[in-house]
C-alpha cells in the first residue's frame, strides 16, 4: 500500500505557497502522494485557492523521484469545460514529469449556491460527468475530435450536445490515470454508530449494510477507469470510510470478479492527532479489503504549523 497526504485547498491551506509548502514537506518526509481537493467555494470568509494553479506549483516545486504522484480528488467535471480540462491537465502531466493523477467526481451542490450556470439534478451532473469523461478521453489524445451526445442520453441544460475540435497538442504523455469518487451514502449519523457498534478497525456489523438510498452508478463508472475513490456521505473529515464499507465500495464496483491488476483502490482518513479517527492497527484491515493507498488526511480547521509537523512524522507505514 502507498501512503500519501489528502488536503484541503481551504481555510488555512488555501493558498498555493501554503499547499506547495506542505508538498515539500511530504517529498522530504517519504510520502507517495500529495492531492488536495477542488473546490471553487466553501463559505463566506473563508480562503480558497485554485486547484490547478496550486498543483502547478506543487509540480514544479517537487521532483519525480519523490512524490510519485499529485492529483485533484476530486473535480466535478460536470460543471467545469471538458476541453478546458484538458488543455490544463495536459500541462500538468508535462510539469510534473507524468505524475499526474485525475480525479473525478460529481461534486456537491452547495458549492455553486451563488450561481444557476450548471445541471441542476444529481441525474444531469452524471450525465454530464460520463460525457466530459468521454470528451477528455477523446481531447487526450491528440487526434481531432468529432462527437455527439449519445441519443439516449436526455437532452438537459448546459449539457454539450456536440463538439468538432482540431487536435488538441501535445497530447498528455503519459495518458493521467483517471480516478472516479463514488459515495457509501448514510442518512443519519446515529443510525451509522448502531450499525457498526465497533471502532473503523474490526468487529462491528456491516456498516455500509444499513446505507440508504446507495448510488451504484458512480461505482459501475469507476469500473471502467483506472481507480476508485470511496468515501462516505454526508462528507465529516471525523467519520471516515471504515473497513466495512470500503468492501461494500469494491464488491458495487466489481461484483463478479476481482479488480483488475493495476487499479488502484484509495482510501482517505486520519491516523494522527489526539482524536483521530482511524487507529494506526485499523490500516491492515483496509489493505485487507483491498485498498492499494491510503491518503492521510489533515484536520480541516488545524494550523499550517499543526498541519506540517503532522506530514514531517512521515507515512504509518507498517
Amino acid at each position: 500500500m502507498k501512503y500519501g497526504i489528502y488536503v484541503p485547498n481551504c481555510w488555512e491551506y488555501g493558498s498555493v505557497t501554503a499547499l506547495t509548502r506542505l508538498a515539500r514537506d511530504a517529498e522530504q518526509a517519504g510520502w507517495d502522494g500529495f492531492f488536495i481537493w477542488d473546490h471553487l467555494f466553501v463559505a463566506d470568509d473563508i480562503s480558497v485557492v485554485d486547484p490547478q494553479i496550486a498543483l502547478a506549483s506543487i509540480a514544479a516545486a517537487t521532483a519525480a523521484d519523490g512524490l510519485r504522484h499529485i492529483g485533484a480528488l476530486v473535480t466535478p467535471l460536470a460543471r467545469r469545460r471538458p476541453w478546458k480540462v484538458a488543455r490544463e491537465t495536459a500541462a500538468l502531466q508535462e510539469l510534473s514529469q507524468g505524475r499526474l493523477v485525475v480525479g473525478v467526481g460529481l461534486g456537491r451542490p452547495p458549492e455553486y449556491d451563488f450561481s444557476t450556470w450548471e445541471p441542476s439534478t444529481s441525474a444531469e451532473r452524471a450525465a454530464a460527468l460520463d460525457d466530459g469523461l468521454e470528451l477528455l478521453k477523446l481531447f487526450w489524445e491528440g487526434k481531432p475530435v468529432h462527437w455527439r451526445q449519445p441519443p439516449d442520453n436526455q437532452p438537459a441544460s448546459l449539457r454539450t450536445m456536440e463538439v468538432d475540435a482540431p487536435a488538441f497538442l501535445p497530447a498528455p504523455s503519459p495518458t493521467p490515470p483517471i480516478w472516479v469518487a463514488g459515495a457509501i451514502q448514510y442518512d443519519d449519523p446515529d443510525a451509522e454508530r448502531a450499525a457498526t457498534g465497533a471502532s473503523a478497525g474490526g468487529g462491528g456489523r456491516r456498516s455500509a449494510e444499513r446505507s440508504v438510498r446507495q448510488p451504484r452508478r458512480p461505482f459501475r463508472r469507476a469500473a471502467s477507469h483506472d481507480g476508485l475513490f470511496p468515501v462516505r456521505m454526508p462528507w465529516d473529515n471525523a467519520r471516515p470510510l471504515s473497513p466495512q464499507d470500503l468492501s461494500r465500495a469494491v464488491r458495487l464496483t466489481f461484483p463478479s470478479q476481482p479488480p483488475p491488476p493495476g487499479y488502484d483502490i484509495v482510501v482517505t482518513g486520519r491516523t494522527r492527532g489526539a482524536d483521530a479517527p482511524v487507529p494506526l492497527g485499523a490500516l491492515d484491515a483496509y489493505e485487507e479489503r483491498g485498498a492499494t493507498w491510503w491518503l492521510e488526511a489533515l484536520p480541516d480547521l488545524a494550523t499550517l504549523d499543526e498541519a506540517r509537523a503532522m506530514v514531517a512524522a512521515g507515512p504509518p507505514r507498517p
